[in-house]
């Protein structure tokens, strides 16, 4: 799949984003896409219809606020086999001739479709998916990740699952985008002092910030080329720290807001907690990737959401993020 194999499609393409000024914006486009689809594809707008009936609840751990979802429309994703004998059996769903026959896509910079999430967590939520078939890989894609958060502005928060913890298409490069402001972390941002700060270095500020079992390392600057660099080096850390020659396990959310990028990074070292594996009482199907490291808990199964707890939660977490003295060394290792 290439290029061309999109490009060859028209039919496929709703609108287009070039960038060039005075046009229509991304955020404009994007939800005149998402009016389209509602309208003009039934499945979706019943997947639609009944997220924005899912269940949710809010509990209390510390001064932080976790929220849980039951939303029985991501099974598919929180159960999906992701072996690699498994992925290469399978069609791949983000390909173009494996969408259904209804999506459309915003044209992104020639580079990337913005589709709309056949089964949302948010409203709207969108999937932005290489023009390629091309592993997940954040490394070659940061500055395609600063790009997108900038061209849809401070309404939206991008986000990115790495291919061994929440990316349900390890296979082929895809970012996710939602609402801003609406994950608890992101308030915690804005409400949290955040700890273990470094003074802005070749323009980018960092820090940690403690979260109920897990750890947030905190980026934040204004110019895209030192970001760049700086998150390269970030990740380098961290590949050094888990002892990994692969891209580092981690998720992570961007976003631009009043001229400065805000991201996010959640090293991991757990695709998935053992409970998940647990039979009868025991198990809980919670697979976390983003959303869920970002404070909001899918679950797919009632019982599951009844019964998740500020402690069940940060058990989790722990699970299966990094504990706090390899958060500190990687924070080491980048001074």
């Amino acid at each position: 799949m290439n290029t061309s194999d999109y490009l060859s499609v028209p039919e496929r393409i709703w609108s287009e984003f070039d960038g060039a000024p005075g046009g229509t914006s991304l955020e404009a486009m994007c939800g005149e896409l998402f009016s389209q689809q509602l309208f003009n594809w039934q499945e979706f707008a019943l997947a639609h219809m009944n997220m924005k009936g899912a269940w949710l609840r809010e509990i209390a751990s510390g001064q932080h606020t976790l929220l849980v979802q039951f939303n029985q429309g991501r099974t598919v994703s929180a159960t999906a086999a992701l072996d690699a004998g498994t992925i290469r059996r399978r069609p791949c769903f983000l390909c173009v001739y494996h969408l259904p026959d209804a999506q459309k896509a915003v044209l992104y910079r020639k580079t990337f479709l913005i589709l709309v999430n056949p089964y949302p967590i948010f409203s709207p939520h969108y999937t932005v998916v290489h023009v390629d078939h091309e592993p997940q890989g954040l490394d070659r894609h940061i500055g395609d990740l600063l790009a997108l958060a900038h061209d849809l502005g401070p309404a939206f928060t991008v986000f990115y699952n790495g291919p061994r913890c929440g990316a349900s298409a390890p296979d082929h490069h895809h970012f996710q985008v939602c609402p801003a402001g609406i994950m608890p972390v992101e308030k915690a941002w804005e409400e949290v002092a955040r700890e273990t700060p470094i003074a802005d270095r070749e323009g980018v500020a960092f820090g940690v910030m403690r979260l109920p079992g897990r750890s947030a390392l905190c980026v934040e600057g204004s110019a895209p080329e030192a970001l760049e660099v700086f998150l390269k080096r970030l990740m380098g850390a961290m590949g050094e720290v888990m002892g990994s020659a692969e891209e580092p396990m981690l998720n992570l959310f961007c976003t631009k807001k009043e001229g400065r990028w805000r991201l996010l990074v959640f090293p991991r070292r757990k695709h998935r907690p053992d409970a998940y594996y647990r039979e009868g009482e025991d198990s809980i199907l919670v697979t976390p990737g983003a959303v869920e490291m970002g404070g909001l808990l899918i679950t797919i199964r009632e019982g599951d959401f009844l019964k998740m707890t500020p402690a069940l939660a940060e058990e989790i977490y722990r699970e299966v993020s990094l504990p706090p003295e390899e958060i500190d060394e990687i924070v080491n290792r980048v001074k």
